[in-house]
């Protein structure tokens, strides 16, 4: 079964996530140094990097699937105000997210597992409440608790759902609202970052007299080092500042 919080880069991904910091590092060694060897001062971003990337990527898929069971829980409610039982109506809904989703697509092999372990005896609440400790996010953890409620105190099953359909489906437009905003203002700030290495591009070609002296000398060393920890710090801030939290 998939743990939501592991991310396992694919062969083409992993090429990537490190052709990329080598790519930027070699750029930033020639930029400020004037010397690729320097690059061996800037390899400690590559880590930093990969991290951030499997972060990214994993939220990335989290957001995906938190979109995915919004819409699952929907056929579901579908399902029950039709007539379906529960376990029915989680293949009824199975078969209707077919029409908009492939086999392999995250909320698909999820409902095929739990229709799987229904099969095999298990009950309904269990296998919610696994998969919501699996995917980490908090509005299927919100349904499986309120599920696995409903079912011991005998609730109704149809009204639960609909309601708790209601309820997801508003949250996740506002976080898709957000989404948006913050994405703008991200960038916003990924143009600010790029402007520092601009200013200094257009110095080197047009006015290189006027940094000169930052290049072939320990002044110049030092200078550009500190320069960039400050720089990489308030990239850190800056990402922090618009990163989402599911």
């Amino acid at each position: 079964m998939p743990d939501y919080d592991v991310y396992d880069f694919s062969g083409y991904e992993l090429a990537r996530v490190i052709g990329i910091p080598c790519i930027i590092i070699a750029f930033l060694s020639y930029l400020c140094y004037n010397s690729l060897l320097f690059g061996i001062l800037l390899l400690p971003y590559i880590p930093y990097y990969v991290k951030e990337k499997r972060n990214k990527l994993k939220e990335g898929r989290k957001w995906k699937l938190n979109l995915q069971f919004r819409d699952s829980i929907n056929c579901i409610s579908s399902a029950l105000e039709s007539g379906y039982s529960i376990e029915n109506a989680i293949k009824e809904a199975y078969d209707d997210m077919k029409l908009s989703y492939r086999e392999d697509d995250l909320i698909m092999r999820e409902l095929k597992m739990i229709i799987g372990a229904i099969s095999n005896n298990r009950t309904i609440e269990e296998v919610f409440l696994e998969f919501s400790e699996r995917s980490g996010i908090e509005d299927i953890k919100s349904f499986a608790d309120i599920f696995a409620t409903a079912k011991r105190t005998g609730g109704n099953l149809i009204l639960i759902i609909k309601s708790t359909a209601d309820v997801i489906h508003t949250r996740v437009e506002l976080k898709r609202e957000l989404r948006t905003v913050i994405a703008s203002k991200k960038y916003e700030a990924d143009i600010m970052k790029i402007i520092p290495f601009g200013i200094l591009i257009y110095l080197r070609l047009f006015s290189p007299d006027m940094v000169r002296a930052l290049y072939g000398n320990l002044f110049g060393i030092v200078f550009m080092t500190v320069i960039l920890l400050i720089y990489l710090i308030l990239c850190k801030i800056s990402d922090q500042i618009v990163k989402i939290e599911m």
